[in-house]
C-alpha cells in the first residue's frame, strides 16, 4: 500500500510540463522587456566582430531585473555572430558572489579553458600566463563576465581588473583578444581605480529599471507557456502574480510566485491553476530578495546581521562598536564563542561587500573616525523574522 502510495507521488505531474523552464538559471530566447538593452549592447560590441577589438561593458540594476539573463542570452548571441563571420568568440559568466577571491575567478576562467585545472599551486600572475598561452591556442577572443562585481571589488579591489587590460597592451598577439562586462546592483564606479575606470566609458554604461506590470506579466505568460501544460493556468493568475510583483519591479519573485502556484495547485489535488493558489504562494513566499544571500553566511555572520538589524529597529544606524557589543552578547545567548576584534572587522567588510549591511565614515558632529552602519535594502523587521527563526530555535 505503501509502495503503491510513493508511486503515485511521483508520476508525471499533471500541471506542469517543463519545471526547468521556471530556474532562474533558464535563460529564454526572447526576454521581454529587455529588447532595448540587447540592442544597446548590439551596437557596443559591433566592434569585437568586425574589428578586431575588445570592448567593456558595465551593467547595473536592482534585483530580479534582468541583468545576467540579458548578458547570458547577448553572449549566445555574440558568439553565433561571431561565427557567421569567422571570428571565434568564446565566453565565460562568473558569479563573484561565489567565487569572491581574484584566485577563484581566474581559477574559473581557466577552467572554461582546462576543466582539470588544478585549484591551487599557482599564482595570479602565473596563471595570467597560462591564459594568455589559452587564447592564443584558441585564436579567440574571449568575452569574461563578471557578475556581481562590486564583492569582488569591494574584497580585492580592481588589480584583477587592471590586469586584464594590461595583458592586452603588453602583448600585441593579444590585442583585442579579451572584453568585460561588469554587472553589479549597485554603482561600482567609486570602487575602479583611474586605470580601471578610464576602460569604461560613460556610454559603456546601461542602467536597468524595475520592470513595470505589464513587462511582468508578459514575463509570467512566457513561463506558463514554455512550463505547464495547456489550458492547466486559469485566465487572471498571470494578471494577478504580476500586480503581487509589481512592488518589487522583480521578476525573479514573479517566476517564484507562478512555480509556487503551481505547488499548491498540486498539493491540493486540483486540475487547474486558480487565483487563489496565487494568493496561496504569496501568502508562503518571502522575497528571496535577501534569503538568498543570508544562506550563503557562516553562524557568525548570520548572528552579525541579527545583531545589526535589532539595533536598527528604530534608527538609521548604528556604530561599529555597538555591534561589536551586541554581537558578543548574543553571541553569548546561543552558546557561541564570540570572534575576537579582527575577525569581527573581517567579517563585517564580508556582510558589506555581500550588499546585506552598508557602512560609512561618521561626518561632522561624531566624535573620531567613526565606521556607522545601516541596512537599506530589506526591512530589519523581516531579517529580525527570519534570522531568529534560524539562530534561537
Amino acid at each position: 500500500m505503501y509502495m503503491n502510495r510513493g508511486l503515485n507521488i511521483l508520476k508525471r505531474s499533471s500541471i506542469f510540463k517543463d519545471l526547468s523552464k521556471l530556474s532562474f538559471d533558464y535563460v529564454p530566447d526572447d526576454l521581454p522587456g529587455r529588447e532595448k538593452e540587447i540592442e544597446k549592447l548590439g551596437i557596443l560590441f559591433r566592434p569585437v566582430i568586425y574589428n578586431q577589438m575588445g570592448q567593456n561593458a558595465l551593467i547595473r540594476g536592482p534585483v530580479g531585473s534582468g541583468k545576467t539573463a540579458v548578458v547570458k542570452r547577448f553572449c549566445y548571441m555574440l558568439k553565433e555572430a561571431g561565427l557567421d563571420n569567422k571570428r571565434r568568440i568564446e565566453w565565460t559568466h562568473i558569479n563573484c558572489r561565489t567565487r569572491k577571491s581574484e584566485s577563484m575567478v581566474m581559477l574559473s576562467i581557466l577552467r572554461h579553458f582546462d576543466t582539470r585545472f588544478p585549484d591551487r599551486g599557482f599564482s595570479i600572475p602565473e596563471m595570467m600566463e597560462i591564459l594568455k598561452k589559452h587564447i592564443k591556442k584558441r585564436e579567440c577572443h574571449l568575452v569574461i563576465v563578471l557578475d556581481e562585481a562590486d564583492v569582488l571589488l569591494k574584497k580585492s579591489g580592481s588589480d584583477l581588473i587592471y590586469s586584464f587590460t594590461r595583458l592586452q597592451e603588453e602583448d600585441p598577439e593579444l590585442l583585442g583578444s579579451i572584453s568585460l562586462i561588469l554587472v553589479s546592483q549597485k554603482s561600482i564606479m567609486e570602487l575602479l581605480d583611474g586605470s580601471s575606470l578610464s576602460t569604461f566609458k560613460r556610454t559603456n554604461i546601461l542602467e536597468f529599471g524595475r520592470y513595470d506590470q505589464e513587462t511582468l506579466q508578459r514575463i509570467v505568460d512566457q513561463r506558463i507557456e514554455m512550463a505547464f501544460r495547456p489550458n492547466v493556468v486559469e485566465e487572471g493568475v498571470s494578471e494577478m502574480i504580476a500586480s503581487m510583483s509589481e512592488e518589487y519591479g522583480d521578476a525573479r519573485f514573479s517566476i517564484e510566485l507562478l512555480e509556487k502556484s503551481g505547488m499548491v495547485a498540486e498539493e491540493k489535488g486540483s486540475e487547474k491553476v486558480t487565483p487563489e493558489h496565487a494568493r496561496y504562494a504569496k501568502a508562503d513566499v518571502k522575497s528571496f530578495i535577501f534569503e538568498d544571500s543570508i544562506q550563503q553566511l557562516n553562524i557568525h555572520e548570520q548572528i552579525m546581521l541579527l545583531s545589526a538589524s535589532r539595533l536598527l529597529r528604530n534608527t538609521a544606524y548604528c556604530s561599529t562598536g555597538e555591534l561589536e557589543e551586541e554581537y558578543k552578547a548574543l553571541s553569548e545567548q546561543i552558546n557561541k564563542k564570540p570572534l575576537g576584534h579582527t575577525q569581527f572587522w573581517q567579517y563585517m567588510k564580508e556582510l558589506d561587500a555581500f550588499g546585506l549591511i552598508n557602512t560609512k565614515k561618521s561626518g561632522k558632529g561624531t566624535v573620531g573616525n567613526t565606521t556607522l552602519i545601516t541596512i537599506e535594502d530589506v526591512p530589519v523587521t523581516e531579517l529580525i523574522e527570519y534570522l531568529e527563526k534560524k539562530l534561537l530555535k
